[in-house]
């Protein structure tokens, strides 16, 4: 994404320290992190979508975009941006339900810091077992609450890699069964010893991935435009379950008076030959379309097509409120040390507090601005596209945060939950073969007439509509792969 200077550093710094914490280019207004959530939303979940913005009205509606490009070149999006402190974020579900069983050495008496351990919403969805069996997310620790991810039948594991050759930093993070030639499902425990000849010599950490599915409904709900037909741009994406911190979800992907809406498009770049899309992860500096950075990774500004937003509050790095054992040894993707940093982070009120992450970047020069980004935000992204029965498209995701992809307002993935860096697949010529979206009660129906073939397969050039959603709920990356 294009990188824009904006206002200078020590000006937001300014504003903080006035009291005057809302990020914005000409002007701030009054903030309070310790936002009230609103509990009546219910009547947003299902065929309204808060305050629609005029520019997707119906006129913009339509089953069949004649002037869409075949391809997806770009993605349409809406992003909301939400406060520090909005209950269902920054939660450090695993490390909360470790600190209990005491798998790292430390309580619940450590979680010191505003917004967790004098919270009690925050302490009672941490009780074990009754606050883990309705809010529990899936990972190595609770794994009962979660899916585990497969590749080829094998559990995948995600770890962090050192001494990698011919890489321009000292470790990397990525699946050990792209960076490593020798990867077996036999992993059981962290093996410093065992080599990975594809592309690094040894791996320093490595867990398996989970995620926690079923947290949304199947189908999503258009709204009806003027012209009666379903409004493309505005769908409504519905709580399933209650599960992985999502007591609010109705809020995530709608306008109310606790997030920011921006609009506007995420271009995406060739990836190969035949592809398009977007590669962000811990080694480039991860995905903050909210923010404007150098190209040394150091905050700029907020991003000056994004500027309805809270501005930064987070630092990239993994800071857990609490005597974590490892905060003093913790390096980033260039090899500096990040435990004053974290510590200044704390010491200002942590993650759940706004201006903390401003305070501590500042303390510590060019360490904190590589780490200053604005996390906690959603994304809704659309596209339409036309199927081509021979081009054996494969759309390929991978998100460190939750992330659905709806075709056809159907559900074709779902990454759901707080997680490690996950991935799917979606096979067009799969859903084809099935007439996905096309069957009885599927929110598109009425338009798949044309479509389908007399067996109920989509139609060689008929034309569909992708809808990607995503939450950044951690503030410790945000990794996030497209391709189309």
């Amino acid at each position: 994404m294009e990188m824009k200077r904006g206002i200078d550093l020590n000006r937001i710094l300014r504003l903080c320290i006035a009291g005057l914490w809302t990020l914005a280019v000409l002007g701030c207004e009054n903030s309070d992190s310790s936002t009230t959530v609103v509990e009546d939303v219910e009547n947003q979940s299902e065929g309204q979508s808060g305050n629609q913005s005029e520019n997707n009205s119906d006129s913009k509606a339509g089953i069949d975009p004649a002037d869409a490009s075949e391809d997806i070149k770009e993605l349409e999006i809406v992003l909301r941006d939400f406060e520090a402190g909005y209950p269902d974020f920054d939660n450090f579900q695993s490390a909360a339900y470790e600190s209990q069983t005491a798998a790292r050495g430390s309580t619940f008496d450590t979680w010191n810091f505003p917004g967790y351990g004098d919270n009690e919403e925050w302490l009672a969805r941490r009780v074990i077992p009754d606050g883990y069996a309705v809010y529990g997310c899936g990972s190595q620790t609770t794994p009962e609450y979660g899916t585990p991810l497969l590749e080829n039948s094998t559990q995948v594991w995600y770890g962090e890699f050192a001494n990698c050759d011919g890489e321009p930093i000292k470790t990397m993070r990525g699946f050990v069964h792209d960076l490593c030639s020798d990867a077996t499902e036999g992993w059981e425990t962290a093996d410093s010893v065992r080599l990975c000849n594809k592309r690094c010599k040894g791996y320093l950490w490595s867990e398996k991935v989970y995620f926690t599915s079923g947290m949304v409904k199947p189908a999503l709900s258009f709204p009806k435009g003027e012209n009666g037909k379903p409004n493309l741009h505005e769908p409504n994406i519905v709580k399933a379950r209650d599960a992985c911190d999502n007591k609010y979800f109705e809020q995530w992907f709608t306008d109310n008076e606790l997030n920011k809406r921006s609009e506007g498009t995420l271009p995406l770049d060739p990836l190969d030959e035949t592809s398009m899309g977007i590669s962000y992860d811990w080694n480039n500096g991860g995905f903050y379309p909210l923010d404007s950075v150098s190209d040394k990774s150091e905050f700029v500004s907020v991003n000056p097509d994004f500027q309805n937003q809270f501005g930064p509050q987070s630092l990239t790095i993994y800071c857990p409120p609490y005597n974590y054992e490892y905060a003093s040894t913790q390096e980033d993707n260039m090899g500096m040390n990040t435990a004053s940093l974290c510590a200044s982070w704390l010491l200002n009120g942590g993650p759940r507090v706004g201006d903390a992450a401003v305070s501590a970047a500042m303390s510590t020069n060019y360490v904190g601005l590589r780490h200053l980004r604005n996390s906690g935000f959603t994304m809704m992204g659309y596209a339409p596209f036309k199927y081509k029965k021979d081009a054996g498209k494969v759309f390929e995701f991978t998100s460190q945060g939750d992330l659905w992809v709806f075709i056809d307002g159907v559900l074709a993935l779902d990454l759901g939950g707080t997680h490690l860096p996950a991935g799917g697949k979606v096979d067009l010529k799969s859903l084809a073969s099935e007439g996905h979206g096309c069957h009885a009660g599927d929110p598109l129906e009425a338009s798949c007439e044309g479509r389908v073939d007399d067996k109920g397969a989509w139609k060689d050039g008929s034309w569909h509509h992708l809808h990607v959603f995503y939450a950044d709920r951690s503030t410790d990356g945000s990794t996030l792969y497209l391709k189309f």
